[in-house]
């Protein structure tokens, strides 16, 4: 590793901390090779604080951070959510962020840095209109309480044959057009209402009405119409979808022996430097001799 960090200037790494200090290869024995050196700890509380060393989870920094406490209905508490909330939105992206901001600082100085990353303040940071409405308006939030968690007409409605499909229209020609679509105009004086009993009204107008035809019928109906509707797909779905497709968000990567792989794209899109995918990975160790 040392040898390696005289040439590679940036270093990602997530044992709890102390655990690289421990093997001599922390962020001041590698600054010492490389002072250019970029350095990012990417842990569950950070490095600093009572829960530093503590053991975690994506499901318990998301609750920590208080994002699972306005999630998920009043009647069932917090949902257990299907992806990695902290982990990867939290922890990767921001690492990320915080990597590159260093790489402009090191252009403009030549100095490197080291990069704390809890995923629990990174958890808590994502708590955005929440946490303003919290913290600076005094506003607790709660489950089906707010406009955008439930509290309001912006929410998921079953369909006839057991499908889901997801209302967004908040905004007053939306509102107007979903209403309008759905045969129920008389309810579009209500969209706006801050009342909650005037959006629970709304919400058991919607739901008995998308109640009534299967979900491909809603799609059909919904195809033209600049309304904020959309299908809750499947995976294997999304994957289907026109609008991913066009976006090359599944592409066939090579696996070795002439057959390919699907797997996600890359979801950023470069004008001057495309993506290119040349191998799905490799296998534990490939590398090893090359580094080693």
């Amino acid at each position: 590793v040392l040898e390696l960090v005289k040439n590679h200037d940036i270093v990602i790494e997530q044992f709890r901390p102390g655990v690289m200090d421990r093997l001599g290869i922390g962020y001041e024995a590698l600054k010492a090779v490389n002072p250019r050196l970029i350095y990012c700890s990417i842990t569950g509380y950070g490095q600093t604080g009572p829960y530093k060393d503590r053991a975690g989870h994506d499901i318990n920094y998301l609750s920590l951070a208080g994002v699972s406490s306005h999630c998920g209905r009043a009647d069932s508490g917090p949902p257990p959510m299907g992806i990695q909330i902290a982990d990867v939105a939290g922890g990767s992206h921001h690492a990320v962020m915080g990597i590159l901001a260093a790489v402009i600082h090191r252009q403009q100085t030549g100095e490197g840095q080291f990069v704390d990353i809890s995923m629990t303040d990174a958890a808590f940071a994502l708590n955005a209109m929440a946490g303003a409405a919290c913290l600076a308006g005094g506003q607790e939030q709660k489950p089906e309480r707010a406009l955008l968690n439930g509290g309001s007409f912006y929410d998921y409605y079953q369909t006839r044959d057991g499908r889901w499909l997801s209302v967004g229209s908040l905004e007053p020609q939306f509102a107007s057009r979903l209403f309008h679509t759905l045969g129920i105009s008389e309810v579009t004086s209500l969209a706006m209402s801050q009342n909650p009993e005037h959006q629970q009204h709304l919400k058991a107008v919607l739901k008995e009405k998308i109640a009534e035809k299967p979900l491909a019928e809603w799609q059909e109906i919904f195809a033209d119409e600049d309304a904020c509707v959309e299908p809750v797909l499947t995976i294997s779905e999304a994957a289907e979808h026109p609008q991913l497709k066009a976006r090359d968000m599944v592409i066939g990567v090579d696996r070795g022996d002439g057959t390919q792989q699907p797997q996600i794209g890359f979801p950023i899109k470069f004008e001057k430097t495309p993506s290119e995918t040349s191998r799905i990975g490799k296998m534990l160790g490939a590398d090893n001799d090359r580094f080693l």
